[in-house]
């Protein structure tokens, strides 16, 4: 029986970025510690439905919001209820955890390492102060530098996060920062573009016209950025993380192998037994859900049905260097019409080697509409038309 993945939803911030559309949000002392409780029996309740899952967990990610807001002691308090479920960290194939510059000191660090985590995932985002705080960033560089130091200090894994395609960022900003930040001994990056939910705060600033992102630049930017990053020994093998040989993110590896993963906290999403679900999304819903005994039906079910499974597949394997077997999809019976193939590989935007399609060049940015239309043209496999 395959191993699973264990996600864990820090709902908690100490300040919310202007950009950030996770569900995540200030809280006192006390709802912490609510908090605490509450994954506590959200965590039993599933035990007890599902006797020896916690004994299949392969890989921990706890996430957020902000893990490390927590303090130290309420740290240790979350990595107790997971050992109480049986979940051994140490022995983990991988325990990662979300720092933010401003929280990750000495004291938090210990705990996390001591408790078992071997994978660091510090939130930098840009190395310009003035840019930081154009997106209500909360540290300043000074601290994120200090940050990733003392993280590299350790015996532990470290993933930095850069964004690009921010209000005011050019493309020398962006590479000064990638360029600053291979240098170091680090073995990953994760490089996201900036998604701009007109809901929040500077989605509402940019709609008064106080504030502007460049759309134009987003292309030159990821590609320039992947140039940089692959010169310098971060291979992509997926869309938007980076890695150095065997640094490679195993826990959501998993996700994009289609593996499952159990899931806590509020808005989390899991897949078990071949049902995706989704917890409430709100604090508040989630937590009556808990106090309620977590009752199945408070759930978002999603069963897979073959042409799901189908469509997963097609649209995971995508994003990742790995590409789309072929053979995976004649495994459930259908196949990929020839010329739909054979209009991405004639605009260079996927090729077809070993059995296999991958995205390659500015394919990487059109990956939606690839997906799509390989989608569409999925046909019967005894239709023998390859």
């Amino acid at each position: 029986m395959s191993s699973l993945g264990l996600y864990i939803h820090v709902p908690f911030c100490a300040k919310i970025c202007d950009y950030c559309d996770f569900h995540a949000f200030s809280a006192p002392e006390w709802l912490q510690l609510e908090y605490l409780d509450l994954i506590s029996r959200e965590m039993s309740a599933f035990a007890g439905r599902h006797p020896g899952a916690f004994s299949r967990v392969g890989t921990l990610y706890i996430g957020g919001g902000t893990p490390s807001v927590l303090s130290p002691e309420r740290l240790a308090r979350l990595f107790g209820i997971i050992a109480d479920m049986g979940v051994n960290v140490a022995s983990l194939k991988e325990a990662t955890m979300e720092f933010n510059p401003e929280s990750c000191d000495e004291e938090r660090v210990a705990v996390a390492l001591e408790s078992g985590i071997t994978r660091a995932s510090l939130g930098l985002q840009t190395l310009r102060d003035d840019l930081l705080d154009r997106v209500g960033r909360q540290h300043d560089v000074a601290t994120g530098k200090r940050s990733l130091e003392l993280l590299m200090s350790k015996k532990v894994r470290v993933n930095a996060d850069l964004m690009f395609n921010l209000p005011g960022q050019g493309i020398a900003d962006m590479l000064a920062d990638m360029d600053w930040l291979t240098g170091l001994p680090l073995g990953h990056v994760s490089f996201y573009g900036l998604k701009v939910d007109p809901s929040r705060r500077l989605g509402r600033r940019i709609a008064r016209g106080e504030e502007s992102v460049d759309e134009d630049l987003y292309a030159d930017m990821y590609l320039q950025g992947v140039e940089m990053l692959e010169s310098r020994g971060f291979m992509r093998y997926e869309t938007s993380n980076f890695a150095r040989a065997g640094e490679e993110s195993l826990h959501n590896l998993n996700y994009w192998r289609r593996g499952e993963y159990l899931a806590f906290g509020p808005s989390a999403h899991g897949f078990f037994e071949g049902v995706r679900f989704s917890l409430p999304e709100k604090y508040a819903p989630w937590r009556e859900y808990v106090k309620n005994g977590c009752p199945e039906g408070a759930l978002m079910l999603d069963p897979l049905g073959p042409e799901d499974e189908i469509a997963e597949i097609i649209q995971l394997s995508l994003r990742t260097r790995y590409g789309l077997s072929l053979d995976a999809l004649r495994e459930r019976g259908v196949a990929i019409a020839p010329d739909a193939i054979g209009r991405w590989v004639a605009r260079g935007f996927l090729e077809q080697s070993r059995g296999a399609l991958r995205l390659v060049g500015e394919g990487w940015l059109f990956m939606d509409s690839v997906v799509l239309d390989l989608f569409s043209n999925c046909v019967p496999f005894y239709s023998n038309l390859e």
